[in-house]
């Protein structure tokens, strides 16, 4: 019974994201920039941020939390830890979620671009809707990204880099705004909800991704947070 219910939730979370994205594939953003969402939308009600600017150099994104990319903010939540630097912007508008999507390279809130621009590097997560159970690896910083790749390989999940389909280096993207810009997680829906239903894998999946984040600060003589 609970297996089933189980599967009839990982069907419900797959569909309700897929549906959205496919509109924003045919459709694009309905915003140019921040400015723009902000002036139709009504903060507290549509969208809510949370941004915490710890003690570290390095940044984790969530731009398209809540219900527009749902699960990408439990994920970068768990990759942030207590100590490295969060930002999560989410939307609340339900079935027209999609509205409040802003491609990556025009996302410019002022709050995210201050932590970006104040940290050393920055790792965004979001959720894609290729088929199968796998990350693909984008953004400007290819060797952070490389050290990702393999850490989550080793952990047990499937990646792929570069991302062919959604490369995310443009050096706009709010992920490239770090001094040594960042890496862009695209994760498919299918392991955004093993991610969802397993506390185990979601703490592999975590500790793989601030591994490498720790050990590429050390290497540029940063302090990293705590693995």
């Amino acid at each position: 019974m609970l297996k089933n219910i189980l599967t009839l939730m990982a069907l419900a979370f797959a569909c309700a994201c897929s549906a959205d994205y496919a509109a924003l594939r045919r459709g694009g953003d309905t915003y140019a920039d921040f400015a723009g969402l902000a002036a139709a939308n009504m903060a507290g009600l549509d969208y809510s941020i949370e941004q915490y600017d710890r003690a570290s150099p390095a940044v984790i994104f969530a731009i398209h939390g809540g219900d527009i990319e749902i699960g990408t903010a439990r994920v970068a939540r768990r990759i942030a830890g207590s100590d490295l630097k969060l930002y999560i912007f989410q939307g609340w508008t339900g079935p027209g979620k999609s509205k409040l999507h802003l491609t990556s390279a025009h996302f410019d809130e002022p709050g995210a671009v201050r932590l970006a621009t104040s940290s050393v590097v920055a790792l965004s997560v979001h959720a894609q809707m290729d088929r199968g159970d796998w990350v693909c690896i984008g953004g400007r910083n290819t060797e952070l990204g490389r050290a990702v790749a393999d850490k989550l390989v080793r952990a047990g999940f499937a990646a792929e880099i570069p991302c062919a389909r959604l490369p995310g280096v443009a050096k706009t993207n709010i992920v490239n705004r770090a001094r040594d810009a960042g890496v862009q997680l695209e994760i498919t829906l299918r392991l955004l909800g093993r991610l969802e239903r397993s506390p185990e894998d979601l703490s592999k999946f975590s500790v793989a991704v601030r591994s490498a984040i720790s050990e590429y600060l050390q290497k540029q003589g940063a302090a990293g947070g705590k693995e």
